[in-house]
């Protein structure tokens, strides 16, 4: 009788270890279902999405969207989706040339921390090389665009931007230039297939 209900409570210890590891992995009824590749570009203030783990970390992060940029470059345009998550700001670049492609910010940082004055940088050509943080990046492509913070036109700045290129092909340099201030953004690209979207907006 004793062995009879030792197996019994080991059976019952079983079937709720399996049923949590099938509801955390997304079995539950109530699990928000991810749309398919491409929703992340319809996702605007109030969205909630979850990017797999970048940079340190070893989780996931769900993040929820409080602005989205746009850069407008002669009509060609691509977003910046800010948002919030448990550990901080969050900003997610998503742009469509060829074929849809998504980066997260790793780090913000100062043109000098990079090795560049800025008549050194003003002179940069293509294919140019900068060597950072143990990597190297390749100039791609320099321009000018315009920024609107959250899509508003009415408040809308110029800058100038060059974009470089990892070798890795995992991370990639941004420096932008508005009117005399430098920035420099680290990013690590990300699938955009592995991005979950829970809610494109306030409205869903």
């Amino acid at each position: 009788m004793v062995l009879e209900l030792l197996l019994l409570a080991v059976l019952v210890v079983l079937a709720y270890v399996a049923y949590r590891q099938w509801s955390n992995q997304g079995g539950g009824a109530s699990a928000p279902a991810p749309t398919g590749p491409g929703g992340i570009e319809q996702v605007g203030v109030g969205g909630v999405i979850q990017l797999p783990p970048f940079g340190d970390d070893l989780d996931p992060r769900d993040v929820e969207v409080t602005a989205r940029h746009v850069y407008d470059q002669d009509g060609y345009r691509w977003y910046e989706l800010e948002g919030q998550s448990g550990s901080g700001t969050v900003w997610l670049d998503v742009e469509r040339d060829d074929e849809l492609e998504t980066s997260v910010t790793l780090k913000r940082l100062r043109l000098d921390e990079i090795g560049l004055a800025a008549d050194a940088l003003e002179q940069l050509k293509p294919g140019a090389r900068v060597e950072f943080d143990g990597r190297v990046f390749h100039l791609g492509e320099q321009g000018r665009a315009r920024f609107l913070p959250n899509g508003d036109s009415a408040r809308a700045e110029t800058l100038v931007f060059w974009d470089l290129e990892g070798e890795d092909d995992r991370h990639d340099l941004s420096i932008e230039r508005w009117d005399q201030e430098y920035r420099v953004y680290l990013s690590q690209r990300l699938s955009p297939e592995r991005i979950r979207v829970y809610r494109t907006s306030h409205q869903e």
